[in-house]
């Protein structure tokens, strides 16, 4: 069959051409399924790119939100030798820079960790720049002459005297404001510590004056320069807003040189031995001549601080002289006696106390230091010693970890009344000082607090006074 035969012919010449298209083709189809292939697996790389790219940022960001800020490099030869468990010494987080800043045993600080301390490059000092800007606004029941900014109870007006009847006063000031400063350095002898600290407060007027608190330099256990004299505590001294603090309160600063010596140091304790050469700058009244320095006052302390707290007795011998216009001289001795100390209460309170009294020591008690009461003239015209009695307590509660409370009272009196024909019938005798407050830290370097106080005056003619101060604090730490 011609017609089969032909098809058959024709699909054999067909079937060899259309392989040849084929074997033509399937390179270029093959190409294409490759290049498809490329792309996608570049998509797939970009893609998984992108991925880690934001991985990456999201640990970034989390390495940075809980970075901690750069330590402070401390010298390793400021090491404190921490052996023995810390005592109470003191409130350790309390804001008196006085506290701070006094002088301890083998220069040793209340946070051994040295908060606050830079390490200054190339050297191994290590230096730390603080203070205190302090608000006052006070409110008074009269006006205290004076004494507008401090409560100093022997400037309350007794009856009879100007201003005992007048009104009510209102005065603020900022002038409690201080800076400090500290350095600290290892030596072949120990280590040495130079600290500064000034305010500008003054006790009459708000206006802003220099007023060195401490300047001083200790190497290992000896200083010299300018800080609180031996024969006080400011350990003891209580927490008040009011600046002046208590009236019985022993506290005094001038020139000295001291030296510490730890007499027995243990687990449980240690007792340690400081004596002191300090400027004697005696205090007489007009009427007995001019003050005549014929020696240094030699402090000597013995302190024994423990878990528990703290426990001081001190000592002060002067020589009080007096030289009157016709070159006559005369010079009687004066000593004092001072125990003070603090406890710790569990629960975080502590009560602390003092019990002072001697003769010629007016000077370095806070309410007849100035008063010129050291001695005074007998009606014979002897210069005598004049004997003086305080006594201070005072109790801080903790409310909370961010409240506390402090009331303190103080009782002080002087053996004046022999001597009223020449110190007059004006002159103090004694007196009392009460103060409670409540202080709040809203956060760890604010502190806002109230106190309310109270102070009793008496003369030794038999006049006496007595006046009320409130008193806002606002207070931040530098």
């Amino acid at each position: 069959m011609v017609i089969g035969h032909g098809a058959g012919e024709a699909t054999r010449g067909i079937l060899p051409l259309g392989a040849a298209v084929l074997c033509l083709l399937a390179p270029h189809a093959a190409a294409q399924d490759q290049s498809a292939e490329v792309d996608r697996l570049k998509a797939t790389v970009e893609q998984m790119q992108k991925q880690l790219d934001e991985q990456a940022r999201k640990i970034d960001a989390l390495e940075k939100a809980s970075a901690k800020p750069p330590a402070v490099e401390v010298a390793p030869e400021l090491a404190v030798d921490l052996g023995r468990p810390q005592t109470f010494i003191v409130d350790k987080d309390a804001t008196r820079p006085g506290q701070r800043l006094a002088p301890r045993y083998d220069n040793a600080p209340l946070q051994p960790a040295l908060p606050g301390f830079w390490k200054i490059p190339g050297t191994e000092m290590l230096f730390r720049i603080g203070g205190d800007t302090i608000g006052a606004f006070i409110v008074t029941s009269l006006l205290m002459p004076g004494a507008t900014t401090w409560f100093i109870t022997s400037s309350i007006p007794v009856s009879g005297a100007s201003y005992a009847s007048s009104p009510s006063q209102l005065s603020g000031t900022a002038n409690q404001s201080d800076v400090n400063f500290e350095f600290r350095a290892p030596t072949p002898v120990g280590q040495i510590r130079v600290v500064y600290r000034n305010d500008f407060a003054q006790p009459g007027s708000p206006a802003f004056v220099y007023h060195v608190k401490d300047f001083y330099v200790q190497a290992a256990n000896l200083l010299v320069g300018y800080t609180e004299s031996v024969f006080a505590d400011i350990d003891a001294q209580p927490n008040t807003l009011d600046y002046e603090g208590p009236n019985s309160l022993i506290s005094a600063r001038h020139a000295l040189v001291r030296y510490a010596l730890g007499l027995a140091r243990g687990p449980n304790g240690d007792l340690i031995a400081v004596t002191s050469l300090e400027s004697p700058s005696p205090q007489i009244p007009s009427s007995a001549g001019i003050p005549r320095s014929v020696a240094p006052d030699l402090a000597i302390a013995a302190r024994l601080e423990g878990r528990a707290g703290h426990l001081q007795l001190s000592t002060v011998l002067r020589a009080v002289g007096s030289q009157d216009a016709a070159g006559q001289t005369q010079t009687v001795l004066g000593w004092g006696l001072s125990l003070t100390g603090n406890l710790n209460v569990p629960g975080g309170d502590f009560a602390t106390f003092q019990v002072a009294g001697g003769q010629g020591i007016s000077a370095y008690v806070n309410d007849t230091g100035g008063l010129g009461l050291d001695a005074a003239l007998s009606p014979s015209g002897q210069l005598t010693a004049l004997s003086i009695l305080g006594i201070m307590v005072s109790y801080t509660h903790q409310w909370g970890a961010r409240c506390t409370s402090t009331a303190s009272y103080g009782y002080l009196t002087l053996d004046t009344p022999p001597y009223e024909a020449t110190l007059g019938s004006a002159a103090f005798q004694r007196s009392q000082y009460a103060s409670l407050n409540l202080v709040v830290w809203p956060f760890k370097y604010l502190l806002v607090g109230a106190e309310g106080l109270w102070g009793y005056n008496h003369a030794v003619g038999g006049a006496s006074g007595q006046a009320w101060r409130g008193q806002l604090n606002v207070q931040y730490t530098f």
